[in-house]
């Protein structure tokens, strides 16, 4: 019995050895997979925190070059606005000549409608047809007035416009 009993005894320490063995190897793979996993997470953290700081660089460019582009459109309308007043006294201006000039035709209308002088003899007669050419180019000459006037007034409010527009396009697309 002794020796079955030594043999037994052999393979349960050989079968001891090998567990021990196989607990060593399994602790040291786990081991191994914690620290392995450990690494796998601070660099993924560290990619983690590079893409939250690249993001909010990112936004924080974006709102600068936003509030940037809305300055740039600000003062474009008000050099606009400034531009508007300038063309509005000018346009005054254009008026009160416009009007001195009506009032020049409207004087001169009056004298050759009132002169006399076609009622006198027929010389004069030609004189009268005269003095009407001349009424009716003064009227013609006042429509035309006023309707450039019209069209200076359309013209100036599209300029206004377009260079509003322009300088917006300028300021925002940054050229």
């Amino acid at each position: 019995m002794n020796i079955n009993f030594s043999w037994r005894m052999m393979a349960i320490g050989v079968l001891l050895v090998a567990l021990v063995v196989a607990g060593r190897i399994a602790s040291h793979y786990r081991d191994k997979y914690h620290q392995v996993d450990k690494s796998w997470q601070l660099e993924w953290a560290k990619r983690d925190k590079a893409d939250s700081d690249a993001l909010a660089k990112r936004q924080a460019g974006e709102r600068a070059e936003e509030q940037r582009r809305q300055q740039a459109a600000n003062q474009a309308v008000k050099d606009a606005d400034e531009d508007n007043k300038q063309l509005k006294t000018d346009a005054i201006n254009a008026k009160r000549s416009a009007n001195r000039l009506q009032q020049q035709l409207v004087q001169l209308r009056q004298q050759f409608a009132d002169s006399e002088t076609g009622k006198l003899s027929s010389a004069a007669s030609a004189s009268a047809s005269k003095s009407q050419a001349i009424i009716l180019l003064t009227q013609l000459l006042s429509e035309s007035n006023e309707a450039a006037g019209e069209y200076a007034k359309e013209a100036d409010r599209a300029y206004s416009a377009g260079k509003t527009c322009e300088r917006v396009y300028d300021k925002v697309s940054g050229q």
